[in-house]
């Protein structure tokens, strides 16, 4: 009877010992989003743009972040989840064009025209200027 309760104890306190499982749905939000903007004129970098990351074929914003005085930005605690994204900058407060970002990595006017990206680096971004 001892050596029963002894091993019953023992489960007992192993079982607490083990981490809690992961909720249903929960996912990992290490993933990210960075890249670089660019004026395709002068091969300068541009300031000031917002860039935004939604969902794939939604508008359900996951990030945004706007780009410094290299051009570059980075959107961090994307969900594993959403391994596409759809792109959209918008420059109008620095006399940018504003737009989708299309397949060629240019902007484009409507979300018809744009493609989605991976999360991760991306090659730059050519945002004219207005």
């Amino acid at each position: 009877m001892a050596a029963l309760l002894a091993g019953l104890l023992l489960l007992a306190l192993t079982s607490l010992a083990l981490p809690a499982p992961a909720h249903a749905g929960s996912a990992r939000r290490d993933g990210f989003f960075a890249g670089r903007l660019i004026n395709p004129a002068t091969g300068n970098p541009v300031k000031g743009v917002t860039v935004k990351v939604f969902r794939i074929n939604t508008d359900h914003l996951l990030g945004q972040a706007k780009s410094g005085p290299e051009g570059r930005f980075r959107i961090d605690g994307l969900s594993a989840a959403d391994e596409e994204l759809d792109v959209r900058v918008n420059g109008s407060a620095v006399s940018y064009e504003t737009g989708w970002v299309g397949c060629n990595h240019q902007v484009v006017p409507t979300w018809g025209d744009a493609c989605s990206y991976g999360q991760g680096r991306q090659t730059p971004f050519k945002v004219q200027h207005l």
